[in-house]
């Protein structure tokens, strides 16, 4: 609950700085408030994984704090080696809705076996991160679509002058879409072979039919983007939508939903 209180004053700050501007408003106390708060939740989880011994991933509550921990991690990434910031209340205000329920959750647990199949871990492991580039990628793609909008109905000033360019927007925008396409694909193979290949692996089917429609869509997307086939405007349009099927796939992967 620490974590999630310092996420939701980074969140208050960067928005107060955002619509007050002014030369007490200190706009950077917002990031390192959002850096401070992902700090904390590290130690948490690397705490919790050594005591139990485990990865922070045999329950929902798990889950979901991995979650706003890789989403805030890759904001954070991009903002030191890109300089490329997302809205910092954005994150902040999702990793604090993470920390939160997950706190609701409760701490049950739903283990699985990694000694006898510890590929497993890398299954999970590069589902959750590209989890977090998809929903890194929506907010990019909301951050593009509104600055597109805004300069064909020449509006400047405002909320629109705070948002970045947008061709840096569309590199990191491909980028992120291309580590979402290869770390989801990974999963959904290992996924598929263990499946396949496992007396109970039927249970797993409609969460992999999610995570495989989820690829394959992403995977048209890049490609269309990469060959110039689609505008910039159009593939952040399909970035939102592609959330649809991750959000279902994440909720189908869920331990409780199992």
């Amino acid at each position: 609950m620490v974590c999630a209180f310092i996420f939701l004053v980074s969140a208050a700050w960067d928005w107060q700085a955002r619509t007050a501007p002014s030369a007490r408003s200190f706009p950077a106390v917002g990031v390192w408030l959002l850096r401070a708060g992902w700090l904390l939740l590290t130690i948490f989880l690397a705490a919790d994984g050594l005591t139990r011994n485990t990865l922070p991933v045999d329950s929902s509550a798990g889950m979901l704090l991995s979650i706003g921990w890789g989403l805030a991690g890759l904001a954070i990434f991009l903002d030191l080696t890109f300089e490329h910031r997302l809205p910092v209340w954005v994150i902040s205000s999702a990793t604090m809705l993470c920390v939160f329920v997950a706190s609701r959750l409760g701490g049950e647990t739903h283990a699985f076996t990694t000694t006898v199949k510890p590929l497993i871990r890398v299954h999970i492991g590069a589902a959750i991160l590209a989890y977090c580039l998809l929903a890194a990628q929506a907010l990019n793609a909301l951050a593009y679509w509104l600055q597109d909008r805004a300069l064909a109905q020449r509006k400047f000033g405002g909320i629109y002058g705070l948002l970045p360019a947008l061709v840096p927007m569309d590199k990191v925008g491909a980028h992120l879409m291309g580590a979402a396409v290869w770390t989801l694909g990974l999963s959904v193979v290992i996924g598929a072979v263990d499946a396949f290949t496992s007396p109970a692996g039927f249970s797993n089917f409609p969460k992999l039919a999610m995570a495989g429609a989820t690829l394959l869509l992403a995977g048209a997307l890049i490609v269309l983007r990469r060959r110039a086939a689609i505008s910039g405007a159009t593939f952040a349009r399909g970035s939102l939508w592609l959330l649809l099927p991750a959000l279902l796939a994440l909720w189908l992967s869920l331990p409780h939903a199992r």
